[in-house]
């Protein structure tokens, strides 16, 4: 018996001490979690992937934010449009968190939705942001009565014309029809002022169609049907597709056109030798850059020229918005740095000091903003005029087969109707593929 009290008391203060160093343990995972947690009280870094469209102001403001967050950190990156989209879609696929807050043009929302890349925000949506915020630039990152984030600026393509050399050659308006625009230049050009009337940024790439689109709506025509469903050869799309074509043979447009993007047409546009062209409202800034321009505070905006009576003026809208990605772990704080460019007193300084159009409403009254923003009032006189490009979920497939057929016009491997009859024909096996939806 004695040897079995002493055995027993053996086993209890084994499980004494086992108690001890478990408590011991218990602590240093306790410990271990107090240091998890200590952890996330220091600064959250997010990653941000930007179009390189106002980049610098967004890069500008970050500062600001993290004085306001300052257990966040904003890891901000941008790249060229035109890489924008394939780069955002390599990332997401992969399933990693590259990126908390991604761009996203208006025409990628119905995919990005579908293939799970971005998070619904409606309980994020305030009452104030649907009141306030533009409609049209609210709606960009819409989808199905969801909402997926919010718009970082209020844009269209623009009509710009140097004034300077309008009235060089005798012009005291800017043209309000494309004949208009062919007689003023034909005029520049006698008295020796220019070479080409007009400069676009008409590669073979996304802002192609969006020029198209513009150019289309303003011969009366129209990239999709009533119902929504793609139909790019009618007659009237062919009509202002024979226009780029004639524009270029007649050197009313400079040739070189069919090589540039946006970024390119501004160069050239900038050097003072041509007097008109179309392009976003970062534009604006650029031209009044002296370091980038040499016609600062000669460049006006005007409604953009009409192709037929029975329209007035016709543009393309461009906006994009800021999304936070489904595979983020910093949501919360991806919100608040989105949330923060899409307010006020950041948008109004971005309007100032970058020539974006602000999304609020509210901001268009603001007699600060109407003083230092002097083209406000064209800009937004143009906003009611805005047509969006189809809103298809593989609008990617439909924009390439479009682009490829433009190009061959425009270099004259087929005629207009040729290339636009061949581009509805590929863009019909490609909604086959998808079942027929679009």
């Amino acid at each position: 018996m004695k040897r079995h009290k002493g055995l027993v008391l053996f086993v209890v203060v084994l499980l004494a001490v086992s108690a001890l160093l478990a408590g011991c343990g218990g602590n240093s995972a306790k410990n271990q979690g107090g240091s998890d947690a200590k952890n996330e009280s220091q600064p959250v870094t997010i990653n941000v992937l930007s179009s390189d469209d106002f980049a610098g102001f967004r890069k500008s403001v970050i500062p600001e934010f993290e004085a306001k967050y300052p257990n966040i950190k904003v890891n901000f990156m941008s790249v060229g449009y035109d890489s924008l989209h394939q780069k955002e879609v390599t990332a997401l696929e992969s399933g990693g968190d590259t990126y908390d807050v991604i761009d996203v043009d208006c025409i990628w929302t119905p995919e990005y939705v579908t293939k799970g890349y971005i998070i619904p925000v409606n309980d994020r949506i305030t009452q104030e942001m649907k009141d306030d915020i533009v409609p049209a630039a609210l709606d960009i990152l819409k989808y199905k009565d969801n909402y997926y984030g919010l718009p970082m600026f209020n844009d269209v393509l623009f009509f710009y014309y140097n004034e300077d050399l309008l009235k060089q050659a005798g012009i005291n308006e800017p043209p309000k029809t494309w004949d208009e625009l062919i007689q003023q230049t034909n005029l520049m050009k006698q008295k020796g002022l220019i070479d080409y009337g007009m400069v676009w940024g008409w590669a073979q790439a996304e802002g192609l169609i969006c020029y198209y689109t513009a150019l289309a709506h303003s011969f009366g025509g129209d990239l999709v049907d009533s119902s929504g469903k793609p139909a790019v050869n009618t007659p009237q799309n062919v009509k202002a597709l024979q226009f780029m074509v004639d524009s270029i043979a007649n050197k009313v447009v400079d040739p070189a056109s069919i090589t540039y993007d946006d970024r390119q047409m501004l160069n050239v546009f900038s050097q003072g030798r041509v007097p008109f062209g179309m392009n976003w409202s970062f534009a604006w800034s650029v031209f009044n850059d002296s370091n980038q321009s040499k016609v600062v505070n000669k460049i006006k905006v005007g409604l953009a020229p009409a192709g037929t009576p029975e329209v007035k003026s016709a543009t393309c809208a461009g906006s994009m918005g800021l999304a936070v990605t489904s595979t983020s772990k910093h949501a919360d704080e991806a919100w608040k740095f989105i949330e923060f460019l899409a307010g006020k007193d950041i948008q109004k300084k971005q309007a100032i000091t970058a020539g974006a159009l602000p999304i609020w409403k509210s901001l268009y009254e603001d007699k600060e903003l109407q003083e230092q923003h002097p083209a406000l009032k064209e800009m937004s006189a143009q906003l009611d005029t805005a047509y969006n490009r189809p809103s298809i979920v593989w609008y990617n497939e439909f924009s390439n087969a479009l682009q490829v057929e433009i190009q061959n016009a425009l270099n004259k491997s087929k005629t207009p109707q040729q290339a636009l009859d061949d581009a509805q024909k590929k863009i019909d096996e490609i909604m086959n593929n998808y079942g027929g939806k679009y």
